[in-house]
């Protein structure tokens, strides 16, 4: 029996990993492993790791490896701390193939761990664009990965032109949209009858936004001010908004700093009604599906609010040259700017019938390839490129 260890390291590639892992699961001939590591066991974060569990995917081994601090030395030293850690237990669990997804600086750390240890390595999501370093990162897990699993037809192209094996790379769409398929979607009057949401403060009556507003790696000085001018920006609309809490990134203590900050200048006039650190994702699908925007510069607005043609203010360059359909308005992080796309998407709910991001059956098509594909003709891996 073939051992697929799947590595996640925070909330949102978790959420991508979730029909995957239910697709390994049903494989006869797959063995699933479960490592949680990063910010799944940050209790300032959500400490996701229990959702994970709770969803019903027994964990193998949890790790603690992110350094405390909000400065790009604090993620670099978590990598190198990372792939030690991930190293013995890769060592441990043997197994024969390791997945992971996306970009971020965690997921890089067991793509050089599993690498180096001639463990092949599947990659989920490779080939996008997103405009700060988490880009460099995507592309260099590309480099020490062997099978790839892009969500795009451009994506795919994208991996062939960085030199990977066209046989090695298949585009089956993203994971997260099998998940918003089987999605038990409630009334919008229910909404608080779902796991997490029970305690909102929301007046269904009325429209609400959701904000999502991560720092950016590569400009993370800026993410308080930023943070501000997208706060007052929406404090001036007076629409009710929920927030999620960032990723744990340099930059990210100036936002939770400046949150608080806005708590305390408008108090109970605030426009926030309620903070998370964490949503359980089919929660947040029903969220994201009646609220009237997402604003921030989160890429569940590129990839999620596209399923129910949820308008989305994008802020800034976080999200630079990601695929994106017709609901997505970008705009520079301005608070007058962002009050007038805010304003233009009003009462808006756009029909998109484009399926970017494939239809739904990702996680199915990668666990049947990592049960028939041959691991001894891909882990010698050479530059497929020809000049």
């Amino acid at each position: 029996m073939r051992k697929v260890c799947v590595v996640t390291g925070y909330r949102s590639d978790y959420t991508k990993l979730k029909s995957i892992l239910s697709g390994i699961k049903e494989q006869e001939d797959l063995k699933l492993q479960l490592i949680v590591f990063g910010a799944h066991m940050i209790d300032s974060f959500g400490k996701t790791v229990d959702q994970i569990e709770g969803d019903g995917f027994p964990v193998d081994l949890k790790l603690t490896t992110n350094i405390d601090g909000n400065t790009p030395y604090c993620m670099a030293k978590s990598i190198g701390l990372a792939v030690i850690e991930l190293t013995g237990s890769l060592e441990y669990l043997n197994p024969d193939l390791v997945l992971i997804v996306g970009d971020r600086y965690e997921i890089f750390s067991v793509a050089i761990a599993a690498s180096i240890s001639n463990i092949p390595v599947a990659h989920v999501q490779g080939g996008e664009l997103s405009g700060t370093i988490d880009e460099v990162l995507r592309h260099c897990i590309t480099k020490l990965s062997h099978i790839h699993f892009p969500s795009t037809s451009l994506s795919a192209k994208r991996i062939e032109y960085l030199g990977e094996d066209p046989d090695n790379i298949h585009n089956v769409g993203c994971p997260a949209i099998d998940f918003i398929k089987k999605t038990k979607f409630v009334g919008k009057e229910n909404i608080k009858t779902l796991e997490g949401l029970e305690n909102s403060k929301l007046d269904l009556s009325s429209p609400y936004f959701i904000l999502i507003q991560h720092p950016v790696t590569t400009d993370y000085t800026r993410s308080g001010p930023d943070m501000k001018t997208v706060l007052e920006a929406l404090q001036e609309i007076g629409i009710q908004t929920i927030l999620i809490y960032p990723n744990p990134d340099a930059g990210a203590d100036e936002i939770l700093r400046e949150i608080r900050s806005f708590g305390i200048r408008h108090g109970k006039n605030s426009v926030l009604v309620n903070k998370y650190k964490n949503i359980p994702f089919d929660s947040y699908l029903n969220l994201l599906k009646y609220s009237s925007c997402l604003i921030g510069n989160s890429s569940s607005g590129i990839r999620e609010a596209h399923a129910f043609g949820t308008p989305v203010i994008n802020v800034g360059h976080r999200q630079e040259g990601r695929e994106r359909t017709q609901n997505i308005i970008d705009v520079r992080c301005e608070k007058q700017l962002i009050i007038d796309a805010i304003i233009d998407s009003r009462n808006k709910k756009y029909n998109i019938e484009e399926a970017l991001y494939g239809n739904g059956h990702a996680g199915a098509k990668i666990a049947e390839i990592l049960s028939d594909i041959d691991i001894d003709k891909i882990i010698n891996k050479r530059l497929h490129f020809e000049l």
